[in-house]
């Protein structure tokens, strides 16, 4: 079955819209229920979903809308007109749909499409659980960051991807001042606030797609790549000054410090972390509320520099 599925999908990405459906191979003796249901991948499903699409309109594109994201099929791209549909089941919002073509929609092809999209509702409902229950796995159920698991699988992804690029890559180590007096004297729910206040001040200053992390406790981490990696300073202080000038932080006396690494050519994950950790180490002991960069980079940085050496909060 998941043979067939590749199959499909490969044949697809092959498939150049504005090109009759017709030409590529035929796969008609397979139906839509049936081939949606052997992948609870969204990309995957939209692939599939336009590759029927299109035997009834030519197209240039197709974007599927959802919670979890943008998902587009290969190859989209605008044309001159658009069709935009909702995708609903027992009367839930599931998604929003978006054909584009050269050529108008008349009314008998948003039928036929209409009848293409209720055959997609049931294995879209099933992608989107799915989706959302791997999202919740992988994000702090406070903050809504990525927790300390995605932070490890994306921090060793972004390292390999950068060293592979020749590209910038920084990361920040962030861990708050004087938190743990806060949330000792003004209980766990102040100190909830405290840290959504700093996760809200993190979003608003980063860029939406910076990588943003709370590994637990008061700790976060961020995953800095291209023109913000070669400016990673300067992003950090921005940062820092973010945070202290937040006036719900400010009254609690909540600051953070920031230990900053950049990644060099013979660097694993494990050392640019230890890196990273060593410069917050010395940001928290020099008197808190300050950035500070590692020193020269270098590797087998010694692993007796862990979060148990840092100034208590």
């Amino acid at each position: 079955m998941w043979q067939e599925q590749g199959n499909l999908t490969n044949a697809f990405v092959d498939l150049t819209f504005g090109k009759r459906w017709q030409d590529t191979a035929d796969f008609s003796e397979i139906s839509l229920v049936s081939q949606l249901q052997t992948t609870l991948d969204l990309q995957q499903q939209v692939d599939i979903f336009s590759m029927s699409a299109a035997r009834t309109q030519i197209l240039e594109g197709l974007t599927l809308t959802t919670a979890l994201g943008e998902f587009n099929a290969a190859g989209s791209r605008p044309g001159q007109y658009q069709h935009k549909v909702s995708l609903t089941l027992d009367n839930q919002l599931l998604a929003e749909l978006c054909y584009q073509s050269q050529h108008p929609f008349t009314p008998l092809v948003q039928q036929q499409l209409l009848l293409l999209e209720s055959e997609w509702l049931f294995a879209l409902r099933n992608a989107l659980v799915v989706g959302r229950l791997q999202q919740m796995a992988l994000k702090d159920p406070l903050t809504t960051l990525g927790n300390r698991r995605f932070f490890d699988d994306s921090f060793a992804k972004a390292v390999q991807l950068a060293k592979r690029h020749q590209a910038p890559f920084a990361l920040l180590l962030l861990d708050l001042d004087n938190f743990k007096q806060v949330n000792d004297i003004e209980g766990h729910s102040v100190g909830d606030a405290v840290l959504l206040k700093v996760a809200d001040c993190m979003r608003e200053t980063l860029r939406a797609t910076d990588s943003l992390f709370r590994f637990g406790g008061d700790e976060f981490a961020v995953l800095l790549t291209d023109s913000d990696a070669e400016h990673a300073e300067r992003v950090a202080e921005r940062l820092l000054a973010a945070i202290k000038s937040n006036a719900f932080l400010v009254k609690l006396g909540v600051g953070c410090s920031i230990g900053l690494a950049r990644l060099s050519a013979e660097q694993q994950p494990r050392d640019l972390f230890h890196l990273a950790d060593e410069a917050l180490y010395q940001a928290k002991s020099s008197g808190k509320g300050k950035v500070r960069h590692s020193p020269v980079a270098r590797v087998n940085v010694q692993e007796s520099l862990t979060h148990a050496m840092r100034v208590a909060s």
